[in-house]
C-alpha cells in the first residue's frame, strides 16, 4: 500500500535518493551522461527542506515502512517536480502525487497550469491536459539540461 502525505524534513534523504534514481535510470535515456552528471551535481537532501521553507509545497509517496517512493511539488501555478522511484513506474504513484499537488493548489486558491517536463515525461503530462509550448533548457555546469515547457487551461 502506498500513502501520499505532506513532506516531513526527515523525508529529504529518501526524496534525494528517489530523484537521483529517476534521473539516472529514466531521464538518462534521453540525454548524455554529461548532462545527467551536471543535472545531479550539487543536489543535496537539504535542498528539498530549504525549498519547502521558501514556500514550495511537497508531497511524498511512502510505503508501509515509510520509505520514499516518489515526490511531487508545486509553487504558485507551477508543478516544480514529480519524480517516482523507477521500480514504482506504471503503478499510479505519479498520478496520485500529481493529484495531491493539484488538490493542495486548489485549496490554496491556485491552479497548476504550467510545468517544465523532462523529455521522457511529455506524453504523461499531455495525458493530464498539458500541451507543449516550446522546448527549453536549464544551464548547469556548462551543460544544457533540456525540458519541454508545457501549459494547460483549467476548466472553470
Amino acid at each position: 500500500m502506498t500513502d501520499i502525505r505532506r513532506m516531513r524534513p526527515s523525508d529529504a534523504s529518501g526524496m534525494h535518493e528517489a530523484h537521483t534514481e529517476a534521473v539516472r535510470r529514466i531521464c538518462a535515456a534521453h540525454v548524455t551522461l554529461a548532462v545527467v552528471e551536471a543535472w545531479l551535481a550539487g543536489r543535496t537532501p537539504e535542498g528539498y527542506v530549504r525549498a519547502a521553507q521558501e514556500g514550495e509545497s511537497f508531497w511524498v509517496a511512502v510505503d508501509k515502512g515509510n520509505n520514499i517512493l516518489g515526490f511531487g511539488s508545486w509553487r504558485c501555478d507551477e508543478l516544480v517536480a514529480l519524480y517516482v522511484d523507477p521500480q514504482m513506474h506504471g503503478r499510479g504513484v505519479g498520478r496520485r502525487l500529481f493529484t495531491a499537488c493539484e488538490t493542495d493548489a486548489r485549496q490554496n486558491g491556485r491552479s497548476i497550469t504550467r510545468l517544465n517536463a523532462t523529455l521522457n515525461a511529455t506524453s504523461y503530462y499531455e495525458a493530464l491536459g498539458f500541451r507543449k509550448v516550446r522546448d527549453g533548457y536549464n544551464e548547469k555546469r556548462g551543460q544544457r539540461i533540456p525540458h519541454v515547457e508545457m501549459i494547460r487551461e483549467i476548466p472553470r
